[in-house]
């Protein structure tokens, strides 16, 4: 599946994909696993993904969800929601309304775990 497909009948969300794959572009070499449900961007490991919440639930729902894997619980940005997923990983979900939630306090938090994660697997 391309991102083109994915992104079928959820323009909006396809915007926002846009800039968080430009923000992505910026930090270095990647790659992307499309699946039905969500894209995750890698580095050796997934550093990140988005997904499309219209798919899943209904009412008024952001264009896309852009999930972070910490280590620990973020407390720089305001998130939507954040649940721990194992002893010590946090996943981390920020509604994307418009390009400009997409700020620099997220876009420096991609960068910090996009750097762990290629030292990691280097």
């Amino acid at each position: 599946m391309t991102a083109e497909q994915f992104f079928t009948n959820f323009p909006r969300s396809h915007d926002l994909y846009t800039s968080v794959e430009n923000a992505i572009i910026a930090l270095g070499p990647y790659s992307v696993k499309i699946t039905k449900s969500q894209i995750a961007f890698l580095a050796g490991k997934p550093f990140a993904y988005v997904w499309i919440p219209g798919r899943y639930q209904k009412g008024n729902t952001a264009p896309l969800v852009l999930s972070l894997p910490l280590s620990y619980r973020d407390e720089t940005v305001v998130w939507k929601e954040v649940y721990q997923v194992r002893k010590s990983a946090y996943m981390h979900h920020k509604e994307l309304w418009t390009a400009e939630d997409l700020d620099q306090k997220l876009i420096d938090l991609l960068a910090h775990i996009y750097q762990e994660v290629r030292s990691k697997h280097a």
